[in-house]
């Protein structure tokens, strides 16, 4: 059986079980975002939808990561590097469409909360940077 989740969209809390109910909850994109738990609380994925502007942050145990941007064709997915600064000078961070970093589109922020839906880890959608 699949894990639930705890969808917080301001001081409202939704079990999340099936794709469709996450469709449902990230349907309106809230603009004050969506906060997935993990069913067991050590997991959390922070949604910000803001169109080609949206955004993720993620937390377990001690990491505290924001998203950077799409994986640029050929890196490998779900890679972390622990400084912005070195982000910029790293080529698989290099975003392919010249964009700025931290931003996402709005749908593969939606991809990254159903990875985490199915999976309840962090998603690999995207790159990650260590939250200064």
């Amino acid at each position: 059986m699949r894990a639930a989740v705890r969808a917080w969209i301001d001081s409202v809390a939704t079990t999340v079980v099936h794709p469709s109910e996450l469709d449902a909850v990230l349907g309106p994109e809230p603009r004050s975002g969506v906060t997935l738990v993990s069913d067991d609380g050590r997991q959390i994925l922070h949604v910000t939808f803001d169109g080609d502007r949206s955004g993720l942050c993620w937390e377990a145990g001690t990491e505290l990561l924001l998203s950077w941007g799409p994986v640029p064709p050929g890196a490998p997915a779900g890679q972390v590097v622990d400084d912005a600064e070195y982000a910029y000078d790293n080529p698989w961070f290099a975003l392919p469409d010249g964009g700025e970093p931290f931003e996402i589109t709005a749908a593969r922020a939606r991809q990254a909360a159903h990875e985490f839906l199915r999976t309840g880890a962090r998603p690999a959608n995207v790159q990650w940077v260590v939250k200064p």
